[in-house]
């Protein structure tokens, strides 16, 4: 009753009934194995994803614990959501398991390329999934006994960027140009809120999911630090770190902005600026990223020239070596995608725009719907016909940027626009004329 104050559960402590049944892997690296897992509540199923995290000392540990308080008060659309922490007894855990955790290295992790590929679409379906019988939990873990934490967030199901992005150069594909920004853009949006809060310093495609809805959700804050710990400290990936990251220099936001610039240029050209070749040792890989990042880089309209101009530019900007010429804000840079190219001319792509693209795309092109054209009426070429497919050969690459792509033998964009045809190579989808606008 209003006015009146009435006897409640304030300050009632409960203990969870929650149980977790491990699904299957979808992803690792050196800092984890990341997994799906069923969750349990009473008898109502949900799905979510388990990140499982080795701490190595109890500095480490309070450390993990202040970034999750910090990653689970992050509440964004374009950000997958974090739930908290859970944790395993080690001695309660299978011995291959154990022993596989153990060979996980955060130093390694820091060094190499980690590769988490989420579930493709339609690869699981949670609606068709059948429940297994449980095996009988775990306990808690023991008192004295060593924690396996497992960082718990949201199940996206849909794909990430790398994924798509791969999937597009195996079959002679890129990313329409306007979906590619639209993409980024989000990413932007998620940045200047979390920005507020923490410095990310793992921007990288596989950390960009794309749901089935189209939205774009930034993922795996596990190594993002805030205020004096960002400071000297070495992690992310090295094809993506910025100049800041790569001489363990302070970073900022501005960090971030400089390894989602990576991204986006990689999406419109193919080309990794600065992916080392297989098998360096880290040292190797890291003087090979540090001479790549001391060439100038070339705008992508140089490179292939259906990238429009005003996109380059703002690539170039994101890209800029000195801070002061780089997008001090990932609001600022969302803007200028926004106002600048995206919206500029009126109708340009949305979530539903990019849901639709996603579909077009993993069925091939096959077939079109009248609401799947108006969501994409924004990819008119210049004889006013929608062009679904963005190609990749080498006529579409101009003198400078096939001089490029082949000082990156083996790399996907050297597949796909310099090797030729093999039995083991997927044919590239037919491509139909332009569908009428």
């Amino acid at each position: 009753m209003a006015g009146k104050e009435m006897a409640g559960l304030t300050g009632l402590t409960f203990n969870s009934s929650s149980a977790y049944t491990v699904v299957q892997e979808i992803g690792r690296g050196g800092m984890g194995i990341v997994f799906l897992a069923e969750k349990d509540c009473e008898g109502v199923i949900d799905y979510v994803v388990l990140k499982t995290i080795r701490t190595l000392s109890d500095e480490h540990e309070a450390s993990l614990k202040r970034e999750a308080n910090i990653a689970t008060g992050l509440r964004h659309e374009n950000i997958v959501k974090t739930y908290g922490l859970e944790s395993i007894g080690v001695s309660d855990l299978p011995d291959e398991f154990r022993q596989e955790i153990n060979s996980l290295s955060f130093d390694r992790a820091e060094r190499r390329e980690v590769r988490t590929v989420m579930p493709g679409r339609r690869l699981f379906n949670t609606k068709q999934h059948r429940r297994t019988p449980l095996r009988p939990a775990l306990a808690r873990p023991k008192e004295g006994d060593r924690k396996l934490y497992l960082m718990v967030m949201d199940y996206v199901e849909g794909t990430d960027l790398r994924t798509l992005h791969f999937a597009h150069l195996r079959r002679r594909l890129l990313v329409p140009c306007p979906l590619a920004a639209f993409a980024i853009s989000r990413i932007c949006r998620a940045l200047s809120y979390a920005h507020q809060f923490l410095v990310h310093r793992d921007i990288s495609p596989e950390n960009i999911l794309l749901n089935n809805q189209g939205v774009s959700k930034l993922s795996d804050f596990g190594i993002a630090v805030t205020g004096a710990d960002a400071l000297q400290q070495f992690a992310g990936k090295l094809t993506y770190m910025s100049p800041e990251q790569l001489a363990r220099q302070p970073v900022d936001a501005r960090s971030d902005i400089f390894s989602l610039g990576l991204v986006l240029y990689q999406v419109l050209t193919g080309i990794s600026l600065h992916k080392a070749p297989s098998g360096l040792a880290f040292e190797e890989q890291l003087r090979y990223v540090q001479q790549r990042m001391a060439i100038e880089i070339p705008p992508p309209h140089q490179v292939r020239e259906d990238i429009p101009e005003v996109l380059s530019n703002m690539t170039m900007r994101m890209l800029a070596k000195d801070l002061s010429v780089r997008y001090q804000r990932a609001e600022d840079c969302g803007n200028d995608l926004e106002m600048k190219y995206m919206y500029a001319e009126g109708f340009g792509p949305t979530n539903n725009s990019l849901a639709a693209y996603m579909t077009l795309f993993e069925e091939g092109f096959r077939s079109h719907s009248q609401d799947q054209l108006r969501q994409l009426k924004f990819l008119k070429n210049a004889e006013g016909k929608i062009e679904l497919q963005r190609r990749v050969s080498s006529e579409e690459y101009t003198q400078y940027g096939r001089e490029i792509i082949t000082t990156q033998e083996g790399s996907p964009v050297y597949e796909a626009v310099l090797r030729p045809m093999t039995a083991s190579t997927p044919p590239p989808i037919p491509v139909p004329p332009p569908i009428p606008g």
